[in-house]
């Protein structure tokens, strides 16, 4: 417990950083909405956000190999916490998609400086605990931001100088640190061919993962506003469904270290489309039990990501770890940026709640190709699976916390 007392500071400092950013992103929705933006729009301006996200895991580290840490940290909160007051200023639908790409790559910027701290203070013999905890941590942080939805009113700049602020603020702990200068993690990928020869199913998972997440993010507000739930209401319902990852994404990957991850991954799979279709039955009956179904498919949708990963590590070298993940996440990122604009394009033909079949269908498609895969390939023997990581998209730089990353070196040493 003490290594992770001893990082406490930063994972506060990203858990501020993220509320701020996770009531951004929300508020963006349901103001877009209030402002009468088109969901094809919103989506335009969702995907605008990952392609900066993206996009800011070659830029960012390029700036820092001339700069250094320290100053691109101070350049990047200065950045985003400008970027995140002029979206209530510029309520214009060309100006937040300029504003989502600059937001983008600064989360991304901030999250590779924050992580590279991380890694600097970690020993490897704890690197798993600290990787979960910082994982879960993303998670609070973006929900402990849906709460804030309901702190100030959405139609005028009060909630963006909130977003703001937390902005600042998380920025603080992280700049109060003792460390020396950490060294730079190198995002290398592997070829989209290599990768899937290496794990069809871990490919096909992590891009899926990202058109139903990339697209929940963005719309769900969007949809909430859209059936007739308030500020309270909406920030219940994204909250509800970020709290049902973090209480699953444990349980789920335990579970798929004692069998099949691919059984395991293909009924998860099955069951998030299958909540997002209870959602979609809900809040026609009543839009308050939306929440329910929010948390239901938080608590296996938001798996698929990591059980894809997982299972594509059980596929390889240490070794290899780095180069593979990193590149899982820019199909992920790949997913989250088209996501949102096809979710969009489908909420403005039909209705708002178009996005619950988008996402159930997003979920289920990998599923029915994980039952693919089991019939054609014979499962790897227990014994050569490895223990389940929770873990998210953010950058390559939290990649080296992955405790995989380092069993060679440990090995070396003993």
């Amino acid at each position: 417990m003490h290594h992770i007392v001893a990082i406490a500071t930063l994972l506060l400092g990203i858990a501020v950083i993220l509320a701020g950013n996770g009531l951004l992103g929300t508020l963006l929705g349901v103001r877009g909405e209030m402002e009468g933006f088109s969901s094809a729009t919103l989506g335009l301006v969702t995907s605008a956000y990952f392609a900066g996200f993206v996009a800011g895991t070659f830029i960012v580290p390029r700036i820092i190999r001339r700069v250094g840490h320290i100053r691109m940290f101070a350049a990047l909160a200065s950045v985003a916490s400008v970027v995140t007051l002029l979206h209530g200023m510029l309520v214009y639908p060309s100006a937040w998609f300029l504003l989502r790409i600059l937001s983008g790559i600064c989360i991304v910027g901030l999250y590779i400086v924050i992580e590279s701290w991380l890694n600097e203070q970690t020993a490897n013999e704890h690197r798993g605990h600290v990787f979960s905890a910082y994982m879960t941590t993303t998670l609070i942080g973006l929900g402990i931001g849906q709460v804030l939805l309901m702190a100030g009113d959405i139609a005028t700049l009060h909630l963006f100088a909130i977003g703001s602020v937390l902005l600042s603020l998380g920025l603080v702990p992280v700049a109060l640190t003792r460390v020396q200068e950490p060294d730079l993690v190198e995002a290398q990928h592997l070829g989209l061919r290599n990768l899937y020869a290496i794990s069809p199913l871990g490919v096909v998972g992590c891009v899926f993962a990202g058109l139903g997440t990339g697209a929940f993010w963005g719309l769900a507000p969007v949809m909430a506003v859209g059936i007739g739930l308030q500020a309270g209401g909406v920030a219940g319902f994204m909250g509800l469904t970020i709290l049902g990852g973090v209480l699953m994404l444990w349980p789920v990957g335990r579970l798929s270290d004692r069998f099949d991850r691919r059984t395991v991954l293909m009924w998860v799979c099955v069951l998030a489309a299958l909540a997002a279709t209870l959602a979609l039955v809900l809040s026609r009956l009543e839009t308050g039990w939306l929440l329910l179904g929010g948390f239901l498919y938080g608590a296996v949708g938001f798996s698929i990501y990591a059980l894809s990963a997982a299972h594509t590590n059980d596929h390889i070298e240490s070794d290899q770890v780095l180069e593979v993940a990193s590149s899982l996440q820019l199909l992920w990122g790949a997913g989250a940026i088209v996501g949102p604009i096809l979710a969009g394009i489908l909420m403005q033909w039909t209705d708002p709640t178009a996005l619950l079949p988008f996402i159930a269908i997003a979920a289920l498609l990998p599923g029915i190709f994980a039952r693919y895969r089991m019939s054609v390939s014979e499962a790897i023997p227990m014994d050569d699976q490895g223990d389940f990581v929770p873990q998210f998209a953010t950058s390559p730089a939290a990649l080296e916390m992955h405790p995989e990353a380092h069993e060679e070196d440990e090995a070396t040493n003993t």
